[in-house]
Formats: structure tokens, sequence, C-alpha cells
């Protein structure tokens, strides 16, 4: 016997049971079916947990941050003040480091103090993520 008899068959023997019993008793059939039912449910889902969840944000949305970030912090205005720089300078540090846990990249962007050293570290990391497939258009 193939499936689609199968189905057919279960749904013959549903809709004569539904139309025998009528509205009133097969939403009691159904109601003690769902109580019978719902503790195997219950027992099967033990078996399957769910699956981990990811615990930072997701990778396109630090992508979009970075790429924003990256050309605040190289495009600053002539007049601009340094305390705007270095917001910018460390949200986009900041960004960099996100990506690189997301990415499992080794950095030391919260590690260097800032001037040349941090400089090139974040060259460094931009490459190296850039590598890793987040595209950082323009700034490597």
């Amino acid at each position: 016997m193939d499936a689609s008899a199968v189905d057919m068959g279960a749904l013959l023997v549903v809709m004569m049971t539904a139309s025998v019993a009528g509205p009133r008793r097969l939403g009691r059939l159904r109601r003690r079916t769902v109580t019978l039912v719902r503790p195997a449910t219950v027992r099967v889902r033990a078996l399957f947990p769910d699956p981990p969840r990811p615990l930072g944000r997701p990778i396109e949305e630090i992508a979009r941050d970075a790429h924003r970030l990256g050309r605040e912090f190289r495009c600053v205005p002539d007049r601009g003040s340094f305390a705007r720089f270095e917001g910018c300078r460390r949200a986009y540090d900041w960004v960099l480091i996100e990506a690189c846990n997301a990415l499992d990249v080794d950095h030391l962007l919260g590690v260097v103090p800032p001037g040349p050293e941090l400089d090139v570290e974040r060259l460094r990391v931009e490459a190296v993520l850039d590598r890793a497939g987040l595209r950082l258009d323009g700034i490597v």
C-alpha cells in the first residue's frame, strides 16, 4: 500500500468520525487527545534541545556599523573637534573588536594605547578581516 492510499484512508476515517460525532463530541475528543499527547511531546523535546543561540549581534549588523564608522573615522571634517575624532576612533575600534570576536580573529585593539602602534594594529586587523570575508570597502 503506498503513502497516498494511507493518507486517503486516514482522511476518510477523520471525516467519518467528524460527521458521526458532531462538533461537541469532536471538540472533547480533540481536547482529550491533546492532554494525552502533550506529555509525550515534552519528553521528545527534552531529547532534542534547542540549538545554541549566537552570543553577539549578527555579522551583517557588525559589517554595516564597520562600514559606517570606518567612513566617519577616515573622513573627519577639517574643523572637527578632537573629542569627535576620538569618539569616532573608539567606536570604530570597538566595532572592529566585535567583528574580530565574531570571526575568531586575534587582535590587540583593546590593549595597545592610542598612537602609531594602534594605527598599525588597526590596519592589520582590517586586512585580516577582509581576508576572513568581512569586506571593509575601500578601507584597506
